[in-house]
């Protein structure tokens, strides 16, 4: 596919926003959602799987730059939307290519979008997997919307790549996330286990949330709310749904506004 073909589906808005919910042990709610662009619309009006256009978007910096300011703001958007309609505060989870994150306007985009839809900063959390590399700008940029805007940021696929000890040290991570390959093994892989338990303790000694990914039986789920892991996801807990679906999901699990 074209660059000028994928620009173009980016500022016509041709996106079509998923969302996964990422659930709260012990408390049975679900108030954190992942929100991803699962296909693009085509001129013809069938549905395009985004998977192969985001790989070429991430090899090109300025569709890096248009494809991650409009998912932000359309992600923002509809999230505020599905909050207010449910009355129940939200936090959107975003996947952040570095490009974006090192760009001089990244804070700036990041400020005027929540100051534009008036989310919260802390309703809003990056996710940064920890496959990919961070130069000093991206890395300073983070540290900005999380200890100037208030933005909650998350070191995704922890646990692969002998695991990023060095990006624990220069960004300001409020949780990890854990990759799905450790849940995978849970609960039949003692060492698997023991691993998983002792990065819970690693997490909850430097200040950090753990979050599970592939959380897809109950032996999982009931052995990550045992050892005391903040949140998880999984098909288990819900498979990527469409807006739609997730405003449906919010009203059945997220807590009401002014729920103490």
């Amino acid at each position: 596919m074209e660059l000028g073909t994928i620009s173009d589906m980016i500022l016509q808005n041709t996106m079509v926003l998923n969302a996964q919910p990422k659930w709260t042990f012990g408390k049975n709610t679900c108030n954190t959602y992942e929100v991803f662009a699962a296909y693009f619309k085509a001129a013809d009006g069938n549905l395009i799987p985004s998977w192969p256009i985001l790989e070429i978007i991430e090899k090109d910096e300025a569709l890096t730059m248009l494809f991650s300011i409009s998912l932000l703001r359309e992600a923002v958007r509809r999230t505020v939307e599905i909050s207010n309609r449910v009355s129940t505060n939200l936090t959107l989870s975003l996947n952040l290519l570095p490009k974006f994150a090192e760009s001089a306007n990244f804070v700036d985009q990041v400020r005027v979008c929540l100051h534009d839809f008036g989310l919260e900063a802390k309703r809003l959390q990056f996710e940064v997997s920890e496959l990919q590399d961070l130069n000093e700008d991206g890395c300073a940029n983070l540290n900005t919307v999380h200890d100037e805007l208030g933005v909650a940021l998350v070191m995704g696929n922890f646990g692969t790549r002998h695991t990023n000890m060095p990006l624990l040290r220069q960004v300001h991570f409020d949780g990890l996330e854990l990759d799905r390959s450790y849940a995978v093994r849970i609960p039949q892989d003692e060492l698997t286990c023991k691993i998983a338990i002792a990065i819970q303790h690693m997490a909850h000694t430097i200040d950090m949330f753990l979050c599970v990914k592939g959380i897809d039986n109950q032996d999982q789920f009931e052995f990550f709310e045992e050892i005391g892991t903040f949140k998880g996801q999984g098909s288990l807990i819900g498979n990527p749904m469409s807006m739609e679906e997730m405003e449906k999901y919010v009203k059945l699990y997220a807590l009401p506004k002014g729920h103490k």
